[in-house]
């Protein structure tokens, strides 16, 4: 004889089709906030990268400008700035266009450096060509390290005029999207 073995249905056995849609509906949410914190990681990668290269450009022209200053540092002591004529003060560069004003960027040039144009002294004129192709460079992709990048230079007459101090102060700025981030670092050149 044959034992006759019931199976019985279990009411509980399987998950129901809302269980599903509520499990799918937690796994998307967890997977846009991930997609969320990777986007704001790269962002912030690349808003790091940009002030790094900016702080270097500007520590950069700084040491050019000690480096270069007991050589002119006699011109201070001539007409006070505005008209200064020492050799870097207002220089003006700009990373994506002619730097004629930065037009476009809000900037205009500064008494030193009228419409952008080069330093005169063949040093000045070397270091800001330099500092120029430094602002305007581009990674492999023909992505600019600092996009809309402008930097300025400005000089301030510090103490009595027979000591030749200055406070140095150089601005390197960029876009960022809808901000625009800047770096400004100063020192003081005195004669030797």
């Amino acid at each position: 004889m044959r034992a006759h073995i019931e199976l019985t249905r279990d009411k509980q056995a399987g998950y129901t089709m809302i269980e599903v849609l509520m499990a799918m509906a937690y796994l998307t949410v967890g997977l846009f906030g991930i997609l969320a914190m990777e986007d704001i990681s790269i962002s912030r990668n690349v808003d790091s990268k940009r002030l790094t290269v900016a702080t270097t450009l500007a520590s950069e022209m700084i040491d050019r400008i000690r480096m270069n200053s007991p050589a002119n540092i006699n011109r201070v002591l001539a007409p006070a700035i505005p008209g200064s004529p020492y050799l870097y003060h207002g220089i003006l560069v700009c990373g994506r266009t002619p730097p004629t004003n930065c037009p476009g960027q809000g900037f205009t040039a500064t008494p030193g450096n009228t419409g952008g144009a080069p330093p005169p002294n063949s040093t000045a004129f070397g270091d800001y060509q330099q500092w120029l192709a430094h602002i305007s460079e581009t990674d492999f992709n023909g992505v600019s390290a600092l996009p809309n990048g402008i930097g300025t230079v400005s000089s301030t007459p510090l103490g009595p005029a027979v000591l030749g101090q200055l406070q140095i102060d150089v601005t390197v700025q960029w876009t960022s999207g809808l901000r625009r981030p800047s770096i400004t670092m100063s020192t003081l050149v005195a004669p030797l």
